[in-house]
């Protein structure tokens, strides 16, 4: 099979009409210096194109999984049944979750940038005329040296408090997503990356008065109400 996609060079990567060097060229070539650190670092909108382009690639990798689950496949735009692969369905759904909560993070800490900025700490070091020569970011509703805990940040964007009730509109809701939280949290620290954690020690503890499934097969009944309400800010997306 033949690939349509440049190698190299040609109008796709000198720029040409589609502007990829162009568009480029804030993330690749050049250093991101303080003031600009501290711009994007503050800008809810950027956090959240993060997120969508991770849901995005979730969902993507969600068709496969259930593909896989189902049994069924996909030739020339024609279902097919085949024999269910469910070794190979739980191997996609680690990783399919493991941008499920790259995405969840990433949505809530643009929450929080817009409508917490009181919940943003830095550090920052400014020449003697005052202009900022490095900044590190160190608290984002969370400390940034815990780690993603998920449900921490949750917690901080207040995801389980009246503000959300239209998503999260009974306990048996809130208690779901809290395990999905804290699932998703493993699952971006280690489990969905590597075969081991990088220690030994005790796995995240779930609710067991949770149905299982909720961190499943099931996990989007939860997950995309909540990921729609923290990505609907932006009017036009």
């Amino acid at each position: 099979m033949t690939s349509s996609i440049p190698r190299s060079s040609g109008p796709l990567l000198d720029g040409g009409a589609t502007g990829y060097s162009e568009s480029r060229t804030d993330i690749e070539g050049s250093d991101l210096h303080a003031d600009e650190f501290l711009r994007k670092t503050r800008d809810p909108h950027a956090w959240r194109t993060h997120a969508r382009a991770l849901r995005r690639s979730a969902d993507a990798l969600w068709n496969e999984f259930s593909l896989d689950l189902t049994g069924m496949t996909m030739e020339h735009g024609d279902s097919r049944r085949r024999a269910p692969d469910l070794d190979r369905a739980m191997e996609s759904l680690e990783t399919t979750k493991l941008l499920y909560g790259l995405a969840l993070e990433t949505a809530l800490k643009a929450w929080i940038v817009e409508h917490h900025p009181e919940k943003i700490e830095f550090r920052v070091s400014v020449d003697g005329g005052g202009a900022a020569t490095s900044a590190e970011l160190r608290t984002l509703g969370v400390p940034t040296s815990g780690g993603h805990k998920i449900l921490a940040l949750a917690e901080a964007v207040g995801l389980f408090r009246g503000e959300f009730s239209d998503v999260l509109k009974f306990d048996s809701d809130r208690s779901a997503m809290r395990n999905i939280c804290r699932d998703l949290s493993e699952v971006v620290l280690w489990r969905g990356r590597y075969p081991i954690p990088l220690a030994s020690g005790e796995r995240q503890k779930l609710d067991s008065g949770v149905d299982r499934r909720a961190t499943a097969h099931y996990i989007r009944d939860w997950l995309d109400p909540v990921l729609d309400r923290l990505l609907i800010t932006d009017p036009a997306m």
